[in-house]
């Protein structure tokens, strides 16, 4: 069972952390001995060490009491939903040799140069603005993935032109934004700026980092036909690009988070997201290739930390976003966001962290499927059709979500990080649809008590090293 830890740093410091008051602490190394039981222990350590010891301080944590979801919370959802998502086309124009879609992967829909159908696509909007209540601190996001989003330009102006209209009624704000590999954006670029659409470009880094994403046709790579685009927009709309433009970057064999981090931030300016090479549903007989292809963001970032030179900001590396996770959801931080909590009674959860259906996004794509978001294949995550009408069956959605909670929730009761573990039940390796039976199930994102110490050594040893770090996530993540 989940109990009180002691643990160590990169620096030989000691720390106590308890889960079930969400309190780490720094620790004497005689307060240690005790807690091992050692001789010749300091009397006033070990006083304080059973002081604690007698009032349940390290006593085993209380089971975490997972409920289910009932038919209320997902109505609710579906009139609140922050994000509609349209797959807008599934046509690229480049192949890069590690896409989703491409040739290393199964199990996703067959690619066969089909747009999204705009009526669908207004019947949803329709929907969605009709359940929202009208009130000017409403923001909904509208999004457009793909294949690449531009190539049905169109479809995406009369989104806008549809959304012009709706929103006037309902008084609520409107943010657009698009992933695009940005070898369009010159085609688009005023209606794009005079929407103030939040553009997230793909780019790997300098132009050996970016040469697994080439044209389809002539296998070129992409890379100065991107930086053109990128070049013209930071200098022809530099405010817009100051504001509203990001990278994402995609972690390889022929890259790195040094060669990332540096191109675009010292070209650009900006501190790009970093992706390793999805983990899901490779097809067997590439499993060589995606290894030799895969490139481990943690070691990588090790690498760069090493460094004396990285004077970047750390807020994409894995160590300050698991730095920002243990202070919201693991630290006494948690009840700044979640003061509901002090309140007597015991909170209910829900097992892992998979989205709610409709709370956090919507997904329509171009095969008329509603799913939960753009990371998850409309055969694992339908929860819907839209034609003429919209169909979504609340009740089965329900049934479904509380079968898989069922059957994970015993393995979930023994995780030192249950309250909020960041997984995707849809997104894991050996994933619960295909396996529910508990013998078979297995989280590769299960922390037991070592593999949890080892998190909590990874996380301080950074805060050790980068103090500056705390304050910055107090004061962008907690308080907001």
């Amino acid at each position: 069972m989940i109990q009180t830890l002691i643990h160590t740093s990169e620096h030989d410091n000691s720390y106590m952390y308890n889960p079930q008051f969400r309190l780490s602490m720094l620790i004497h190394p005689e307060f240690k001995k005790a807690y091992e039981k050692s001789t010749n222990v300091n009397p006033y350590y070990l006083k304080k060490y059973t002081y604690l010891k007698n009032h349940g301080f390290f006593s085993k944590q209380k089971p975490i009491n997972f409920g289910t979801i009932d038919e209320s919370i997902v109505k609710n959802n579906i009139t609140q939903t922050p994000q509609i998502v349209f797959e807008t086309t599934d046509f690229c124009n480049l192949d890069c040799s590690y896409c989703s879609f491409g040739d290393f992967y199964e199990g996703f829909d067959v690619r066969n140069q089909k747009n999204i159908n705009i009526d669908h696509a207004i019947t949803l909007l329709k929907y969605i603005f009709e359940c929202k209540h009208k009130s000017k601190k409403n923001k909904l996001y509208i999004s457009f993935h793909g294949g690449e989003p531009l190539f049905n330009g169109n479809f995406i102006k009369q989104i806008v032109d549809i959304v012009n209209q709706l929103k006037s009624e309902k008084e609520m704000e409107i943010v657009y934004n698009m992933t695009t590999n940005a070898t369009l954006l010159h085609k688009y670029i005023h209606f794009l700026v005079e929407n103030k659409f939040q553009l997230l470009i793909s780019l790997d880094g300098n132009e050996s980092n970016h040469s697994y994403r080439f044209f389809r046709g002539n296998k070129e790579n992409s890379f100065r036909k991107v930086i053109e685009n990128i070049d013209m927009v930071q200098r022809d709309y530099p405010e817009y690009f100051a504001e509203y433009v990001n990278f994402n970057a995609v972690l390889h064999n022929r890259n790195s988070v040094k060669d990332i981090y540096e191109f675009i931030y010292s070209r650009y300016h900006k501190i790009p997201r970093i992706a390793e090479l999805a983990p899901n549903d490779v097809v067997p007989d590439k499993e060589v290739l995606y290894q030799r292809m895969y490139h481990n963001k943690r070691r990588s970032e090790a690498e760069y930390l090493i460094e004396e030179s990285n004077q970047l900001p750390h807020e994409e590396l894995l160590l300050y976003t698991e730095l920002a996770n243990l202070l919201k959801y693991y630290s006494i931080n948690y009840y700044i966001s979640s003061i509901t909590d002090l309140f007597p009674g015991e909170k209910k959860y829900v097992p892992s962290n998979t989205c709610l259906p409709f709370g956090k996004k919507v997904m329509l794509t171009r095969n008329n499927k509603l799913t939960l978001c753009e990371k998850v294949s409309c055969y694992k995550s339908s929860i819907g059709d839209v034609d003429e009408n919209i169909k979504i069956d609340i009740p089965e959605i329900t049934r479904q979500y509380n079968f898989y909670y069922e059957h994970v929730k015993e393995k979930c009761q023994h995780c030192y990080v249950n309250r909020f573990c960041g997984i995707c039940l849809f997104l894991l390796k050996n994933n619960i649809l295909d396996k529910l039976d508990m013998e078979e199930f297995f989280c590769e994102e299960f922390h037991d008590s070592d593999a949890f110490q080892n998190k909590l050594y990874r996380i301080i040893s950074f805060l050790e090293k980068y103090p500056k770090d705390y304050s910055s996530v107090i004061e962008n993540v907690i308080i907001i």
